[in-house]
């Protein structure tokens, strides 16, 4: 992952180099693309980072050098936010307010799914 950072850093600083005409951005596709391969660096950025920060495993996000789950109840976030141009990533616990791990808001007897059985 660190590794893939790397690479993100190098495409996000080659883009910077790339000139495209700005003489009409409205129907300029070529600037678009511009913009979504910006936006595709950012978000890859922001994902790689979130991946570094997780210290447990939990469905597809998978990490071999932390693979427990861990406890529900100690579920955090992540929180990324962009600080004098660099992202900067924490981890928030999840707070439980409507339902917590092991509880249910289904009524008492309710099947466990409300998808019919065919």
């Amino acid at each position: 992952m660190k590794r893939g950072l790397t690479g993100i850093a190098e495409v996000s600083k080659a883009l910077k180099d790339v000139g495209v005409d700005d003489s009409n951005l409205a129907f300029n596709l070529t600037w678009h693309d511009w913009l979504n391969l910006r936006s595709l660096c950012d978000i890859s950025e922001v994902i790689t980072k979130a991946a570094v920060a997780r210290e447990n495993s939990r469905g597809a996000h998978f990490r071999e050098d932390f693979p427990d789950a861990g406890a529900m109840e100690d579920s955090d976030f992540t929180v990324a936010q962009l600080k004098d141009g660099d992202v900067n990533v924490t981890r928030e616990p999840v707070k439980f307010t409507i339902v917590k791990p092991g509880e249910t808001v289904l009524p008492h007897g309710a099947p466990e799914t409300l998808v019919a059985n065919p």
